[in-house]
């Protein structure tokens, strides 16, 4: 086998092996700026909804990362819940301006 083939080869895996450390590294990088950025905002809930309250303040610094995902995760399911709701709503509202309208053209026609 040539040198330069040899060379090339170990070049090859080297870049390999560097490529697949980037990947690894980078996959912890944005875990862990999803962990702090979700951490900030639980923070910035209980600052908002409890006033800032301190004992919780320091209760969400001392959350695992898991729990703090599982936070987020139920926040998701309650706004996800709310805007449907909302859009409940405004079927119904339509709906009911949709009757009303009805009852009124059938009224007036009848007198």
């Amino acid at each position: 086998m040539k040198t330069s083939t040899k060379v090339t080869i170990g070049l090859s895996i080297a870049a390999i092996a560097g490529i697949a450390t980037a990947a690894v590294v980078s996959e912890k990088v944005v875990k862990k700026i999803t962990s702090m950025s979700n951490r900030r905002k639980v923070k910035r809930f209980v600052d908002d909804k409890f006033n800032g309250n301190e004992t919780l303040l320091g209760f969400v610094d001392n959350l695992e990362d898991k729990d703090i995902d599982s936070f987020m995760s139920v926040a998701k399911k309650v706004n996800d819940g709310r805007d449907q709701i909302a859009e409940y709503g405004n079927n119904v509202k339509d709906a009911t301006c949709n009757v009303k309208d009805k009852i009124v053209n059938f009224v007036d026609s009848k007198f």
